[in-house]
């Protein structure tokens, strides 16, 4: 009898096998933060925004469409590392986690993640960003987007023992060496300059999530669930709408200082939705 009863895992989704070939160990660059946004007057502006445009917004729509003004307006924290220097994007590009439902009687176990990427978010409204992921998550789901149901089936042939050195490779390849492999049927940019996932979908609160690796991406935000909760607004108690974002970052790309500045601009967003959340002709930001 062995140390511990164990016995190997058989039923496991694709996202858990590629999961285990991304972190071989805990020691990496990554900070962890948590910015609570009071989101009361967007939520209250919100039901006549989705009916001008006939769309449904979440709070992961409103986070994106802040980021992606804060990550243009801060180019230096919008960047790769690559062969030990920093590289910086000249665009924003915003990488949403998709849930992929599962079906059959093992529907919970066979549950997967994917990502859809939005190009060029700087100039997307939250109203295009709300309609271009919802056309992609919809592609995804359906098996349409050809490229990423190929991935996802190279990853069923890979043994485990060599997922993380293929995924190093095509690392390697699409940010080391900057080769578009559109051609072979690998999305271009896959990974985007930050990652967000709308926890908050799946009822819960709070949450943080690991760096990727392989991505290159610097930043990843948890969206949360909104809770009504207690605080204080000009000397007096109220019931107000929070918003709750778990926050992981790269320190080689991210400090403090940039942490700080992107929280002021992010509570602008949400305490004056008309001027910059829900306003369509908002002008793209000059950098820093």
């Amino acid at each position: 009898m062995g140390n511990v009863a164990i016995e190997p895992l058989r039923k496991h989704s694709i996202f858990r096998k590629i999961a285990m070939g991304t972190w071989a160990t805990a020691k990496d660059p990554s900070v962890y933060g948590l910015l609570e946004l009071d989101v009361t007057k967007a939520l209250e502006q919100v039901e006549s925004y989705q009916a001008k445009h006939n769309l449904k917004i979440t709070p992961a729509h409103m986070i994106g469409r802040a980021l992606a003004y804060c990550m243009k307006k801060r180019p230096e924290i919008n960047g790769i590392i690559r062969w030990k220097k920093i590289y910086l994007r000249k665009n924003v590009s915003l990488f949403y986690q998709v849930n992929m439902p599962g079906e059959g009687k093992d529907k919970i176990k066979k549950a997967d993640l994917a990502g859809a990427v939005l190009h060029k978010a700087e100039f997307m409204t939250v109203a295009e960003i709300a309609k271009n992921l919802r056309d992609k998550a919809n592609k995804l789901r359906s098996g349409e987007d050809k490229e990423i149901k190929n991935n996802m089936n190279l990853f069923k042939l890979i043994p485990w023992s060599l997922v993380g050195c293929y995924l190093d490779f095509v690392s390697w390849i699409l940010y080391g060496l900057n080769l578009n492999l559109s051609f072979l049927g690998v999305p271009r940019d896959p990974f985007g300059s930050v990652m967000i996932t709308n926890v908050g979908s799946l009822g819960i609160d709070i949450a943080w999530a690991p760096l990727v690796p392989y991505s290159r991406v610097p930043l990843l935000l948890t969206v949360g669930a909104v809770q009504d909760k207690a605080v204080v607004v000009e000397g007096s108690i109220q019931i107000r709408k929070i918003l709750s974002i778990g926050i992981t970052f790269d320190h080689r790309l991210v400090d403090g200082v940039h942490a700080a500045e992107m929280a002021k601009d992010f509570k602008a967003f949400f305490a004056n939705p008309t001027e910059f959340l829900f306003n369509d002709n908002l002008a793209v930001p000059e950098s820093h």
